[in-house]
């Protein structure tokens, strides 16, 4: 009798075993891998030290998935023009240091300022791309943002927030957060943000927020805000399903109003 229960123990561990290396093996097959290539560290820094003959304090490089967003990144001291147009920058308004727990670059976006958002013109410059995100089907896609910094050091940061809000932008004046206050701001994205990204995020993790202005609802200016997380230690690029929430159903109705972009 003995010998048939142990007999009957080891079948059903052997079956349990065998079931969770089935399910292991059906998710990973189904597990869809992002394409964004990480860049090579020789190639980024030499465009980080190309972009600091125009004279500003460049910090980094920026590459966005999906869009044609690879460009500087610079900090906007007294003697930064952020107006000027001889070359693509974002900037930030902090000045990051090894003690920064959250970045956050700006960038104009002077033409994709109408209900119907564009994508895929590559004639845009600065982030006017980055309103691509608005778009489900876009950000089902392209969910990566690469951050090289000034010693070449490259981060890839997972996006679990995109949020169109009446906005002044404050944050990007701050680099350093409490852990409090970190947690209150992924709480913030969380409510704000019109897509439900399973993304796990903690007041530990290494955030990044993008911004740009824009007009899409008309003459006044709102912030379109991309917010990601750093990967964690042997985390995967792996695409995760977005879906719209109730923030969604405004955006929604404001781009069925016309199908025309404003041209500038």
């Amino acid at each position: 009798m003995k010998e048939k229960r142990k007999v009957l123990i080891a079948l059903i561990i052997v079956i349990i075993i065998l079931v969770v290396a089935l399910f292991l093996l059906f998710s990973n097959n189904n597990k869809k891998l992002s394409d964004f290539v990480v860049s090579n560290q020789e190639e980024q820094l030499a465009k980080i030290n190309n972009a600091k003959k125009y004279g500003d304090d460049v910090i980094g490089w920026i590459r966005v998935e999906g869009t044609n967003i690879d460009m500087a990144l610079i900090q906007r001291n007294d003697t930064a023009d952020v107006t000027r147009a001889d070359y693509d920058f974002a900037w930030t308004n902090s000045f990051p240091d090894e003690n920064s727990n959250h970045l956050n670059f700006i960038s104009h976006n002077i033409r994709n300022v109408s209900s119907n958002p564009i994508i895929g013109d590559d004639t845009m410059i600065r982030f006017e791309q980055l309103m691509s995100f608005i778009y489900p089907d876009f950000i089902n896609e392209n969910q990566f943002i690469e951050i090289t910094d000034e010693n070449g050091d490259i981060s890839i940061y997972r996006i679990f927030g995109v949020s169109l809000v009446n906005d002044n932008q404050l944050a990007s004046y701050y680099d350093t957060y409490t852990l409090e206050e970190q947690k209150e701001y992924i709480e913030k994205v969380r409510n704000e943000s019109m897509y439900d990204i399973p993304v796990d995020v903690s007041e530990n993790d290494m955030l990044l927020t993008l911004f740009t202005c824009t007009r899409f609802y008309g003459a006044i200016e709102y912030t379109f805000r991309v917010d990601a997380r750093k990967l964690r230690e042997n985390e995967e690029m792996s695409l995760i399903e977005a879906t719209t929430n109730d923030n969604y159903d405004i955006i929604e109705e404001r781009m069925g109003e016309g199908e025309n972009n404003e041209t500038v």
